[in-house]
């Protein structure tokens, strides 16, 4: 089925594609990575994506005809934000956890620890998270040190949402909790889907 949606999605895939590039470099470069199995950041309530960026994993799921049981899955809203419907964590008691959406993940999910902020002074500081330093502390510091100095090069955060926003103005406007974006992008591909499946007007 073709839909309206289909082109800011394929956008929002190819802006992706070229991040996963430059974080995969940074990575090589600064040697850092994720500890083993760990999933601390998905656990958190405060990870936010926009419509526009959820819109790929929306489609996805209408593909698989699982819209319905998603939007169900999610709730009505208006509860406080929980952490991402698809993280999948490790069994009780075992360490850590993973995504189940992995490719279709948004934009924090994919620069958090691996991308840089601007700092007070406006010089970009690297954003590394709590388990990643210290498992890495040697690493860590030294590409710290190496991005404010600028001698390494880190993504920003800001550029790249500039550059999805600039996708498509409306639905990459306002961030909101993960789970709430997820289900304004289910229900508008859902939308489009309830509509293109009911006869024309007189039709018998």
């Amino acid at each position: 089925m073709s839909s309206r949606y289909a082109r800011p999605a394929a956008a929002v895939r190819a802006l992706y594609r070229r991040l996963d590039r430059r974080i995969t470099s940074f990575r090589r470069v600064s040697g850092l990575g994720c500890p083993p199995g760990c999933g601390e950041c998905c656990l958190s309530p405060e990870v936010e994506a926009t419509v526009l960026e959820m819109l790929p994993l929306a489609l996805d799921l209408r593909r698989r005809g699982l819209v319905e049981p998603t939007l169900a899955r999610l709730g009505p809203g208006g509860e406080p934000p929980r952490p991402c419907l698809f993280y999948s964590p490790a069994p009780l008691g075992a360490f850590g956890g993973h995504c189940s959406v992995y490719p279709w993940r948004p934009l924090l999910c994919r620069l958090f620890g691996f991308a840089a902020v601007a700092g007070p002074e406006g010089r970009p500081e690297l954003a590394v998270c709590g388990r990643m330093r210290a498992a890495l502390p040697d690493r860590t510091r030294a590409a710290a040190a190496a991005v404010l100095a600028s001698r390494l090069r880190a993504p920003l955060m800001r550029d790249w949402s500039l550059a999805a926003y600039r996708l498509d103005p409306v639905l990459g406007a306002n961030p909101l909790p993960i789970n709430s974006a997820l289900k304004q992008a289910l229900e508008r591909v859902g939308l489009e889907q309830g509509l293109r499946a009911q006869p024309a007007h007189g039709a018998r």
